[in-house]
């Protein structure tokens, strides 16, 4: 058995334990094979002024900038379509319907332009969708929100312009949820999928670990030492109100709810060895999972809530296993590097993303669920925690590349990598689910 990864494994959940507790297969699946084998080209896509309907009033054109903004961003980081622009000099007037000739010369096949129109404190926009060579429009929007959620709105836009040009449910209004630590205590924070909007969630005082969404996106479950022992607690996203959901003596770590919402498998050390097991989403414990000598940790569910991915260092070090949800058919998937850890399983069901021990730290790779494909994605600092966005095409992950750690995002393949927490001492990021 790795010593590392038992001192890695225990640290926190030994050490830490004693230092707290005197305190207390569809067009999307053909999109997703032309991106990831490099046969897809962007969709050409302009973005015209959100027009005010009153240009008098001050406030119109800095709202309308802020959301253009945006939506040009959110689009740009989808990886369906390059953003176009007429330059300066070639302004294109707003009209309807659009200038088409002018907007085809530029080189753009569709075109998302629109109105804005404050109304007091509320904010109603209009978003209209051209197909530029057929001369028709696809999507005529009207939204309507307060001022002060101008973000949400933008994202929204951009959702529905990536479902009705590529067919995919878009992920600008998912959240990150992450820990951030101050001092000797850790708690967990949400903020925006490009990090905008943070803010605390829980107040425990205490030690939180490994947040994860539920598979409705409305509660997070963490490991938190609050009450002494290492328990699952459950956060609610709206009202911010826990409750405990597994107090068994020993660890209670590492939960991963199934999409499907009916199990969360997670680990125990209840009957004296960390074993993963599994359990309804009241707490109601089912079945354990593994049994053997090494320390079994990191349950990931596949995307048909049928497998679950996981760390086991019963080989002598750690490495990446998938079993079927009832133990089942196990089989080892990594043989390369001597210490695997902290398995993800792609949304889209192909990949699995992990973190790998290499000299200097640890690194960030993808594996084939056949075993086949081994990639790098990382290669500056220290990189852990990989997670999926859940349309497949993302991963966010804790990086220390600056000198602090902060949590970074990158597209499925490696490129454009980017943080988007700041300040430091921020890691262990989970992507939500879609939430309709």
């Amino acid at each position: 058995m790795n010593k590392n990864f038992i001192r890695k494994f225990y640290l926190i959940f030994g050490f830490v334990f004693l230092l707290y507790a005197p305190k207390n297969l569809s067009a999307q699946t053909d999109i997703y094979a032309k991106i990831t084998t490099g046969q897809s080209e962007p969709l050409e896509l302009a973005i015209g002024d959100f027009v005010p309907v009153q240009p008098f009033i001050t406030e119109e054109p800095v709202l309308a900038s802020q959301i253009k903004e945006i939506v040009k961003k959110d689009l740009s980081f989808s990886l369906f379509f390059e953003i176009l622009e007429a330059e300066p000099q070639e302004k294109i007037a707003h009209a309807n319907p659009p200038d088409w000739n002018s907007w085809v010369e530029i080189g753009a096949e569709f075109l998302l332009a629109g109105e804005i129109e404050p109304r007091g404190t509320n904010l109603r926009v209009k978003a209209d969708l051209w197909d530029l060579n057929k001369q028709r429009k696809i999507m005529s929007e009207s939204y309507r929100t307060n001022v002060g959620n101008l973000r949400k709105l933008a994202h929204q836009i951009s959702n529905d312009v990536v479902y009705n040009l590529v067919n995919e449910k878009g992920i600008f209004n998912t959240k990150v949820a992450y820990l951030v630590q101050k001092d000797k205590t850790k708690e967990v924070f949400v903020c925006d999928y490009d990090g905008y909007n943070s803010q605390q969630l829980t107040y425990g005082k205490s030690l939180a670990l490994s947040p994860k969404w539920s598979a409705d996106a409305d509660k997070i479950s963490f490991t938190s030492y609050k009450s002494g022992n290492p328990d699952l607690w459950l956060v609610a996203l709206e009202s911010g109100k826990t409750q405990k959901l597994s107090s068994y003596k020993g660890i209670n770590s590492a939960a991963s709810w199934s999409p499907d919402g009916k199990y969360i498998a997670l680990t125990l050390t209840k009957d004296g060895n960390a074993e993963i097991y599994l359990m309804g989403e009241n707490g109601d414990l089912k079945q354990r999972l593994t049994n053997n000598f090494g320390i079994d940790s990191s349950p990931s569910w596949s995307p048909n809530s049928q497998q679950i991915a996981f760390t086991s260092d019963r080989p002598g070090t750690p490495q990446i296993y998938i079993m079927d949800i009832d133990g089942a058919n196990l089989r080892r998937l990594t043989f390369q590097g001597d210490y695997n850890d902290s398995p993800a399983w792609s949304p889209k069901g192909d990949k699995i993303a992990f973190c790998s021990r290499e000299e200097g730290g640890f690194q960030i790779y993808t594996i084939d669920i056949t075993g086949e494909n081994l990639r790098k994605l990382t290669n500056q600092g220290t990189n852990e925690n990989p997670h999926w966005s859940p349309d497949g095409y993302h991963l966010v992950f804790t990086s220390n590349r600056s000198g602090k750690f902060e949590i970074y995002s990158m597209h499925w393949d490696g490129s454009n990598q980017q943080a988007i927490t700041s300040g430091g001492n921020n890691s262990s990021p989970a992507w939500s689910p879609i939430n309709d």
